[in-house]
């Protein structure tokens, strides 16, 4: 149960710091620009690092960018992570694959602001799983 709240608190963190929470005025204009994200979903381009994913687990074994705590150069990564991070053998592969190849192209920063569309969708699924 605690390791879901330190989940969630570190999934909205980053939802917060990649919207800027309280600027209203880029507040509108990020909401633009994530229908065009959308579309960046088929960057689900993270498909070439090894994907569709079945999980989030997957999904970061697959890329080059470690994900909370999570290193995919660690040698046999899936069973690394489906240990030590069991909330991320989870169903949501394809939107870590979006997230992932996303932040791939921003040298691994999960807080930028260009993938806020693909992190809030893998966000949204973890709330679904948990």
């Amino acid at each position: 149960m605690e390791k879901r709240r330190i989940l969630w608190a570190i999934v909205f963190g980053s939802m917060l710091a990649i919207t800027g929470c309280g600027d209203d005025a880029s507040s509108s204009g990020t909401g633009g620009s994530a229908g065009s994200g959308g579309t960046t979903g088929s960057g689900g381009s993270a498909g070439t690092n090894g994907g569709p994913s079945n999980s989030t687990c997957e999904a970061i074994c697959s890329s080059s960018c470690d994900l909370q705590g999570v290193d995919p150069e660690v040698g046999d990564c899936l069973t690394q992570c489906e240990m030590f991070a069991p909330q991320f053998d989870d169903n949501c592969g394809s939107q870590a694959d979006a997230f992932l190849g996303c932040i791939e192209s921003v040298e691994c920063n999960p807080d930028a602001g260009e993938c806020q569309s693909e992190a809030i969708a893998w966000g949204t699924c973890l709330a679904g799983v948990l």
